[in-house]
């Protein structure tokens, strides 16, 4: 077994993986576009000064909580997938992402505009919980789990590159030019049509035999809410890790959302220096950083590398929390460094951790609860976090701040309750296939 874990990729995995890289590089650009935080800037900066307040900011909690709570349909992308080829299925999909990105150019500057960018920015997403419920299945027949985190996670750094550099293109755009921003979304929708030309030349390793395992262990039962209770119902160990995942997912997601209002309206940054902060650096530190990670993961079981990655993001909202109520901006670079090292562990597990709990017929399944429950979160963390924040100022301007308190503790009692899973003895070593 440790053998295994210092093997070499090999020749046939590494050329499965050349031909996925240029792709997930280029479907970076609109993804990065639609990425929380981005968009959050953009429709803060585009709407803020012709509709009001309270408005434009529940318009943030929306687009920052989309990513995850477009995650809530994943059990009917996992539906149409199973049993059926994979990369035609990602081809259309990706190709459908990019066209609903290229919308947002279109959107006018009034309330109509903000409804229909909140609406595209949503269906984008939706389309990208696709993806992610469809390229699972493919990575896990594709990359053996003794290097499925170090094929995978240099797969993610191209996708991440991209998604930095367009995120710092629109900040500065947004500073400088801010009609000319809307733009970008139109010239990121064709490089992700090119995404979906280029993933034609993808192919599924031993693709029969997935196909196989799923019609053995799925059968002909469509994913459904009810096959995601039975799943939680009869995997204790799962349903545990779904829990404190959901509690740590809900309190970062509040976070981002009040922290763009916070950035502009307590401590006035600019576009760039906010997307800088919030997206484009932690972006660019992954790379660094992911490396590090997967080797940690591909050691063990991901209940264990959770116990340990999810102190990083503690740390990280710890510290841009003291930095936005003290009004010490400095204090936020340290802080979004932090955040960067925690996003690519975050990322890492988020993507292969349910691996651990299914086998490969099921893996899929295991996926669709795991971005679905995501997606419940998405639904209600953000606009909740953001309400919160709204009501404390209602009473006091200024008081709004305390609705930090509600995230951090989020996401410190699930860092907490990983701990206690590692100390139980769960998961003390990774599922073999």
């Amino acid at each position: 077994m440790n053998a295994s874990r210092g093997a070499s990729p090999g020749p046939l995995v590494e050329a499965m993986f050349s031909r996925e890289r240029l792709p997930w590089a280029l479907i970076g650009v609109p993804l990065g576009l639609v990425e929380g935080a981005t968009v959050a800037v953009f429709v803060k900066k585009g709407y803020a000064p012709i509709l009001p307040s309270a408005t434009v900011n529940l318009a943030v909690a929306l687009v920052t909580g989309a990513p995850s709570m477009a995650n809530i349909v994943s059990f009917a992308w996992a539906n149409l997938a199973h049993g059926r080829p994979r990369v035609s299925l990602l081809v259309a999909l990706l190709a459908a992402f990019a066209i609903c990105v290229g919308l947002i150019a279109f959107a006018p500057s009034a309330g109509g505009g903000l409804l229909l960018t909140i609406a595209a920015v949503i269906l984008a997403r939706m389309l990208w919980a696709g993806v992610l419920t469809v390229r699972a299945s493919l990575w896990t027949a594709n990359y053996p789990r003794h290097v499925m985190a170090r094929m995978t996670g240099r797969i993610v750094v191209y996708n991440e590159v991209g998604m930095a550099a367009i995120a710092l293109t629109a900040g500065w755009l947004l500073d400088r030019h801010a009609a000319w921003a809307r733009w970008l979304y139109l010239l990121a929708a064709v490089a992700g049509l090119g995404a979906s030309w280029l993933f034609r030349a993808v192919r599924v390793r031993r693709e029969y035999r997935l196909l196989a395992a799923e019609a053995d262990e799925g059968g002909a039962t469509p994913f459904s809410l009810r096959m995601l209770r039975e799943i939680l119902a009869a995997d204790p160990a799962f349903r545990r890790y779904m829990f404190w995942m959901s509690m740590y997912g809900t309190g970062n997601l509040m976070v981002n959302a009040q922290m763009v209002v916070l950035f502009t309206d307590r401590l006035a940054l600019s576009s760039t220096t906010q997307v800088l902060l919030l997206t484009a650096l932690p972006l660019l530190l992954m790379p660094v950083c992911l490396p590090a990670w997967a080797r940690l993961f591909d050691r063990g079981h991901v209940i264990d590398y959770r116990a340990r990655q999810c102190w990083s993001l503690v740390a990280a909202v710890s510290i841009m929390c003291v930095a936005v109520v003290l009004r010490w901006p400095g204090l936020l670079w340290p802080g979004s460094v932090l955040l960067g090292i925690s996003y690519a562990g975050a990322n890492l597990g988020w993507n292969l951790g349910h691996n651990d709990f299914a086998t490969l017929g099921r893996a899929q399944h295991y996926m669709g609860v795991h971005v679905t429950l995501t997606g419940v979160r998405g639904l209600i963390a953000a606009p909740l976090g953001m309400l919160c924040y709204e009501w404390l100022e209602h009473f006091e301007n200024g008081l709004g701040i305390a609705a930090l308190l509600i995230p951090l503790t989020m996401i410190t009692a699930g860092a907490i309750g990983f701990v206690r899973m590692r100390a139980a003895g769960v998961g003390t070593a990774p599922r073999s296939r």
